[in-house]
């Protein structure tokens, strides 16, 4: 290939990675406005016109993997493109606590900016929990057996290092509540910490968060979350729901750009969690030649280094896009759809529901596994018809998981219903 060729296919290349424009935010609110008066089917449809996802397939899988809106992805290429051109080490500190005020908003009205970190993903959040408290050997973390693989081996990795002790609970989907009082059958003298999800990755069941809290509080031992299923999943205000820790991956339901998350960690217990990985924006104060070194007061103390400020930025704008629609409509409408298709299910015969019997304690995703078929099978059957899930192996449940999120309507549950009963 001659140099001329070859700047040929990159120009080629690169305009086809060129973003179609989309709505600004003032204008896509007013567009919402007008399609929510007009009727519901209008005002959604917009909202799925924002996606990008393949038309010919069916995706029921924000729970594993979430896509983005048109707004972040034209943020992601705007800030992409402007860093290429005028590269700069650092970042703007007030776009980047802009981003942390709007996350603070999406968790709750207590909630406070300084009690967030920027991260990578929720499987970073729990090592930096995990590894930064002072946990010693013998001492007992209670778990449940539905956890994620990052929860799982995160845990285990301390075990082989420093002997801590793996306690074990088996859900309870009939009884909500049933929950805590199996967690607190496994506390005793060496218990520190409690460590779940706040929705399972495995069958969308939501812990009761406040209760499993205030049981902590009581025994004094360290209540953390791992929330990569729950933020705009399920309605909860962070602060009310009292973990001490909390980590997320917003690459999910929150849809903004793959590598974004948080930690949230209680205000108070700063000092609690030490960061084991430090840099710069890490501390207030540092002198080499004196030994000094001052983390700082804020969360931020969980930063550090060059970030890709592209994805953050593209976080706010998935936030702002979240506030647009509003959070409460839109668990009025995945609400619906999972409980629409969890009453499909008892209609076809042979399928064994795994998502709690109580509504308040479902969330947009449903489990199931059926007893004439196995689930790999159920899952290649689905991809034949182009429709997206996630096969669950966690807690050997051997199931499939479904989720409903903005980009669906009605007709994604009747082509998963309808594909299921031909089985």
């Amino acid at each position: 290939m001659n140099r001329k060729e070859f700047l040929q296919g990159m120009a080629a290349c690169i305009g086809s990675l060129a973003l179609p424009k989309t709505l600004k935010a003032a204008d896509f609110a007013r567009s919402l406005q007008r399609a929510s008066a007009e009727s519901e089917e209008d005002f959604w449809k917009l909202v799925r016109d924002q996606f990008v996802l393949d038309p010919d397939w069916t995706y029921l899988n924000f729970g594993g993997l979430g896509s983005s809106p048109m707004p972040v992805l034209n943020s992601l290429w705007e800030w992409t493109r402007s860093k290429e051109r005028v590269p700069n080490p650092g970042h703007d500190e007030k776009a980047w606590w802009d981003v942390k005020e709007k996350l603070a908003r999406l968790l709750g009205k207590a909630c406070r900016k300084e009690d967030l970190a920027l991260i990578g993903c929720a499987t970073e959040g729990i090592n930096m929990i995990i590894n930064g408290l002072p946990l010693e050997k013998g001492d007992e973390v209670i778990t449940s057996t539905h956890e994620h693989v990052a929860l799982n081996t995160a845990l285990l990795n301390r075990v082989q290092r420093d002997g801590i002790v793996i306690r074990l609970f088996e859900p309870d989907i009939r009884n909500g509540l049933g929950n805590v009082e199996r967690i607190a059958g496994l506390i005793n003298g060496r218990t520190r910490l409690i460590f779940v999800s706040h929705v399972t990755c495995t069958t969308g069941q939501r812990f009761p968060e406040k209760e499993i809290a205030r049981l902590a509080r009581e025994k004094r031992i360290w209540f953390a979350l791992d929330g990569a299923q729950a933020p705009v999943c399920v309605p909860f205000d962070i602060v009310d729901c009292g973990p001490d820790f909390y980590t997320c991956s917003t690459h999910k339901w929150v849809m903004g750009p793959k590598r974004t998350g948080f930690l949230y960690v209680r205000q108070g217990l700063l000092d609690a969690l030490r960061p084991l990985t430090v840099g710069a924006y890490s501390s207030e104060h540092y002198d080499i030649r004196k030994n000094e070194f001052v983390l700082h007061s804020a969360a931020q103390r969980y930063e550090y280094g060059t970030q890709n400020d592209a994805l953050f930025f593209g976080l706010g704008r998935a936030l702002e896009f979240i506030e647009t629609i509003g959070l409460e409509r839109i668990w009025r409408h995945n609400h619906a759809l999972a409980e629409r298709f969890y009453g499909g299910l008892q209609e076809i015969p042979g399928v064994e529901i795994l998502s709690p019997q109580e509504e308040a304690y479902r969330s947009a995703m449903i489990g199931f596994r059926m007893k004439t078929q196995d689930y790999a099978k159920i899952s290649a059957h689905l991809s034949k018809n182009r429709i997206r899930v996630r096969p669950v192996t966690e807690g050997n449940l051997n199931s499939i998981r479904v989720s409903f999120h903005i980009c669906n309507d009605g007709g994604d549950v009747t082509r998963i219903l309808e594909s299921l009963s031909k089985l």
